[in-house]
């Protein structure tokens, strides 16, 4: 396994996203992202920041043996439950006036993005489509997750690669019901 393949490693054990990892070493998302994908190589900055900040053994990092990590609490741990019970309570006040609605998928036109049983919160006051969003859709009186790609003439599609062929042109007779904010899968 190389460093990338480690950090990735380290990264999903602490459930954090590219992003929050990024920001919590002072560097930017898409240097994680080329050392993840084994593109770039990572500094000495990332090697001693994973083991300030995250506790991650150093040695695990260079030989791939013993513990991943020292035993110290994560710094991000703490900082993330906040980010999430702020965006839980913010989720709550949006159901509560009416913004969010919960969809239930119950096709795989969507896979890999969504998968059967995902239930998916639509932003209901977010109505303009943009390039690469996915929204909610009633299209001849069922309601559909689909890919909005803008162009020439802008067209719904699904992100599974087998059924690319049942895109769909965009038309007076389609009703964007909403933008796809979040997943919520059972694992």
């Amino acid at each position: 396994m190389n460093y990338g393949e480690k950090i990735r490693t380290v990264r999903e054990k602490l459930r954090i996203t590219q992003k929050e990892m990024a920001e919590s070493l002072g560097i930017s998302q898409s240097y994680l992202c080329a050392i993840e994908s084994g593109k770039m190589q990572a500094n000495v900055k990332v090697i001693f920041g994973l083991e300030k900040i995250f506790g991650v053994k150093t040695e695990w990092l260079a030989e791939g043996a013993g513990d991943i990590f020292t035993g110290k609490q994560p710094v991000v741990s703490e900082k993330r439950e906040r980010y999430i019970a702020s965006f839980i309570g913010e989720i709550g006040s949006l159901v509560g006036e009416g913004k969010l609605l919960l969809f239930n998928v119950t096709t795989d036109n969507m896979e890999p993005c969504f998968l059967i049983g995902d239930e998916v919160l639509v932003d209901v006051s977010d109505t303009q489509l943009k390039n690469l969003g996915v929204y909610l859709f009633e299209i001849e009186s069922k309601t559909v997750l689909k890919r909005f790609i803008d162009g020439e003439f802008g067209k719904l599609t699904n992100d599974k690669p087998m059924q690319k062929n049942n895109d769909i042109i965009m038309n007076s007779s389609i009703k964007c019901l909403g933008r796809a904010v979040w997943i919520i899968r059972k694992l």
